[in-house]
């Protein structure tokens, strides 16, 4: 919501329709009262939605457009996930690769040779969604997965029956910007559905992303893996080396660069 006393300063042409008000006319005195009271108003709206959606959240309530690959929304129960037994092997999958010790990188690879379609992709032929990126997209489209899809149902507590909230929030309830909240802001409600994944798999798996760093040929590990991120699109950045008359010497570069190449971000 633009505040009047901006609108005011910067010499903006303001009509409020409701309220029979236009800068042009001349505004009538109540007008700031008018703008006043409809903040007030909004933003009492957004405290009464949050407090509403706490309590289906803390009564284990699972809202959501979509359900997780792996699950379905329960026809029967409203906000109450369901397991999806079509799709449920993907995520077994994804989980089985990682316990046996592959990466994230290593498991997209191997996701993309198996042609196992992305969570996107079979939202698409359910829903209709995306349609504006498969419509007309070559076959190979369908599982054209990424490390970032990987890791994010690796991490999801979603797979071992809990429902995670809070991850990100508005900024503000005049502001469509959304903003990551830090872990210990979430709320997580344990047990609202039935688990994929069990627990002792799920606490391996995120061990083994916690502790990953890649040797290089050398088997020394870079102090910095794992901790720098791309500015251009949050993107692990990789190590490499390059060899020069004078001597070798090492550089990062954006890992999503290097995976996929210019069209989806820079070098740097």
């Amino acid at each position: 919501m633009l505040e009047l006393a901006n609108v005011l300063l910067i010499s903006r042409h303001y009509i409020a329709v409701s309220d029979g008000e236009d800068t042009e006319k001349g505004l009538s005195d109540f007008v700031l009262f008018k703008n006043l009271f409809n903040e007030w108003f909004a933003k009492d709206t957004s405290r009464k939605i949050k407090t509403s959606m706490n309590a289906k959240f803390r009564a284990g309530e699972h809202t959501c457009a979509y359900a997780p690959i792996g699950y379905k929304k329960n026809p029967d129960i409203k906000n109450k996930l369901m397991i999806d037994e079509e799709t449920r092997w993907i995520v077994e999958k994804i989980f089985e690769l990682a316990l046996l010790g592959n990466g994230t990188s290593k498991i997209m690879k191997l996701l993309i040779a198996d042609k196992v379609p992305t969570p996107s992709y079979l939202n698409y032929k359910r829903f209709g969604t995306f349609s504006n990126i498969y419509a007309d997209a070559p076959e190979e489209k369908a599982w054209e997965w990424n490390i970032g899809q990987v890791k994010s149902i690796l991490k999801d507590e979603t797979y071992i029956g809990n429902s995670v909230h809070y991850r990100q929030t508005k900024a503000s309830f005049k502001s469509k910007r959304r903003v990551y909240r830090d872990k210990s802001e979430w709320l997580t409600i344990e047990g609202t559905h039935e688990p994929i994944i069990s627990k002792s798999d799920f606490d391996n798996v995120q061990g083994q992303l916690a502790s990953r760093r890649r040797e290089k040929k050398d088997f020394t590990t870079q102090v910095f893996a794992g901790l720098l991120k791309c500015s251009g699109c949050g993107w692990a950045l990789t190590y490499a080396t390059h060899k020069r008359k004078d001597g070798t010497y090492g550089y990062y570069k954006c890992g999503k660069y290097s995976m996929y190449g210019k069209g989806y971000c820079s070098n740097h």
